[in-house]
């Protein structure tokens, strides 16, 4: 369709509402989803130019006729609801590209989602985030990027890049409209002190679309939640409990109810909705991090809303819990913006993302999914079209490729013993928290190392960090870091993994050092790698950062179970999942226990222990 200006925008929104033009559809015996009336009422709906012109209910539109349409949709009294918005999700978790993700994630009737590139920006930097940008074009599914505030996700951390305020605010100039607000702010820390680069990282969000910050503040409570709340932070999805959920919701948060594929948290916090459905409105969902196999097979956002039925909560509810609440949260339902822009709800000015469901118990992927009025999926099936790679997404993506650099390192450093008392992390199966235990002995525990794969441990061993030792050993407690698990019951292997939240080095699970070793000479230039009884037995490459495969998302979600399946061999079994499970083991700013490339790291004291 041609440019036309918001005046001519306006009057053929508002011809094509009144019935004098033709429109593009006519959905007619539809039961529309109505989530601004949390009802399901029998009407039509009109689309013209990829927006909602109209909706007629016939309890009280029977009288209005139907416009000229050049397609009438018969929904044969199927549900109408909107299209479902993701709060919050990493399209690198789910190892696929962008285009590739939204594949997935639109036959599942996701059309909307609010991605936040920082794995990525982690290891490539500001060249990462304008890949992603640029490869989510060429899909149908509408993207909006956040700009990573954290990276790395604390200062010190050894990541292979750093984005300052400054070039954010420099790449935010740059890309006009393409940033949509600040990612999650995950250095809580630098907030309640006040700390001048984290403010002003937080100030730069006013340059972005939505001008919006998004949150991360697990456990945060009392005087730090003030302060944290204060800055306008929107949202949070790491609450676990319903007590820390309603403080959040209390100082005006909005909250998310994740259910990803290592962290199940709609269960537990279904009480709060359930205790009193009115907080509905300040709650929705996210996946955070999804596996490629739990995307296809189970879904997305159409997965959170049957776990929300499956706890009791209404089905209407809950599709207003992905949709509605999702817009309201980051401005998109209303205001003076583009229609197109616009979404969440069954109602005219809004964009026609629209889903025709079978039933609402969400057992199954929409009958059909419409993204901007244009249909994309049927069946569980992406139907819609993903635009060629032009030659500047070729030169991003080889920027992203040849991102490994391990240093050497010998067998010996693999293998150090357990004393009596150490600081061990202990798994909790299903959540994103770890404890921090110090146990008698070392049964049950398994070696966990990580390992800096940016450069800096290659470059300290040219340097002469080693001395007269084997390979590997001066890095030791600065740039490989050894340390003990708990939870994580792999027998007679090791899994490796160059994702490792969120700085992304290598980390090591085994039960005996030479699996170990061989499972980490084995990452090549990314991926998972798992070694049993001294053979590689399974493998998934991602040689994009080292996060993401190139190759399509079927492909990548067929490696990814076939992983799964040789890990549960070894001893990993349900709910703990061996990728997504391992892969949170890093990340230090989620309490309590991590590894870190220096050693084992408390998040409670944001100190080393030993």
């Amino acid at each position: 369709m041609a440019t036309v200006t918001p005046v001519g925008t306006l009057k053929t929104l508002v011809d094509a509402a009144e019935g004098r033009i033709p429109v593009d559809a006519l959905f007619v015996n539809a039961r529309i989803v109505d989530v601004y009336g949390l009802r399901v009422a029998a009407g039509r709906v009109v689309v013209k130019d990829g927006v909602i012109a109209g909706v007629l209910f016939d309890d009280r539109d029977a009288a209005v006729p139907d416009p000229p349409a050049a397609e009438v949709i018969d929904c044969e009294g199927r549900y109408l609801a909107p299209g479902f918005i993701d709060g919050h999700m990493h399209i690198e978790s789910s190892n696929v590209r962008p285009s590739e993700y939204a594949r997935m994630a639109l036959a599942h009737g996701t059309t909307t989602a609010i991605a936040d590139a920082h794995e990525i920006a982690n290891v490539c930097g500001l060249d990462g985030l304008s890949f992603m940008i640029e490869d989510a074009r060429r899909a149908p599914l509408d993207f909006k990027f956040m700009m990573p505030s954290c990276v790395p996700a604390l200062p010190d951390e050894q990541a292979g890049a750093a984005i300052s305020a400054e070039e954010m605010r420099s790449f935010i100039d740059a890309h006009p409209g393409e940033v949509f607000g600040l990612g999650e702010m995950m250095n809580y820390p630098g907030v309640v002190a006040a700390d001048a680069e984290t403010l002003a990282r937080i100030d730069a969000a006013q340059l972005t679309a939505s001008g919006q910050v998004d949150g991360h503040a697990p456990l945060v409570a009392g005087a730090d939640l003030n302060a944290y709340a204060a800055c306008g932070i929107i949202a949070d999805h790491e609450c676990t409990n319903p007590s820390e959920a309603l403080d959040k919701l209390s100082r005006g948060m909005y909250i998310m109810l994740r259910e990803g594929t290592c962290s199940h948290d709609l269960e537990a916090l279904a009480p709060l909705v359930l205790d009193d459905p009115r907080r509905a409105r300040r709650c929705c969902f996210a996946t955070d991090d999804r596996a490629p196999s739990d995307a296809i097979a189970l879904g997305t956002i159409d997965n959170a809303c049957r776990m929300a039925a499956r706890q009791g909560i209404d089905p209407v509810l809950a599709v207003s819990m992905g949709t509605l609440s999702t817009a309201e949260c980051f401005g998109l339902d209303h205001g003076a913006a583009d229609p197109r822009e616009r979404r969440g709800a069954v109602a005219p000015g809004k964009r026609a993302d629209l889903l025709l469901l079978d039933d609402l118990a969400f057992d199954k992927p929409p009958h059909r999914v419409y993204a901007a009025g244009e249909l994309v999926a049927e069946e569980g099936r992406f139907t819609g079209s993903i635009a060629p790679a032009s030659s500047s997404l070729g030169d991003l993506e080889e920027r992203l490729r040849g991102s490994v650099r391990l240093p050497r390192i010998a067998p010996e450093v693999f293998d150090y013993p357990f004393e009596p008392g150490s600081a061990a992390i202990e798994v909790v199966p299903g959540n994103a928290i770890t404890r921090m235990v110090h146990p008698d002995s070392a049964d049950g525990l398994r070696r966990i190392m990580l390992i800096e794969r940016h450069g800096r441990g290659a470059a300290a061993q040219e340097a002469g960090a080693d001395g007269a030792g084997s390979a590997g050993c001066g890095l030791v407690g600065s740039h490989i870091g050894r340390g003990w698990v708990r939870g994580f019951p792999i027998t007679g292997g090791a899994i490796a993994s160059t994702i490792g939240h969120d700085s992304h080095n290598v980390c090591v699970v085994g039960d005996n050092p030479c699996d170990m070793r061989i499972a980490v000479e084995h990452v090549g230039q990314g991926g998972f790698v798992l070694v049993w009884d001294g053979a590689v037995r399974a493998k998934l490459d991602l040689p994009l950062g080292g996060l993401m495969s190139d190759e399509a998302a079927e492909d990548v979600a067929r490696e990814h179970d076939a992983f799964v399946r040789a890990a549960r061999e070894l001893g990993i079994e349900p709910p703990l999942d061996p990728i997504m499970g391992m892969i949170f083991l890093p990340l230090p700013v989620i309490p309590e226990a991590r590894i870190r490339p220096e050693g084992t790291f408390d998040v409670t004291t944001f100190s080393f222990v030993a």
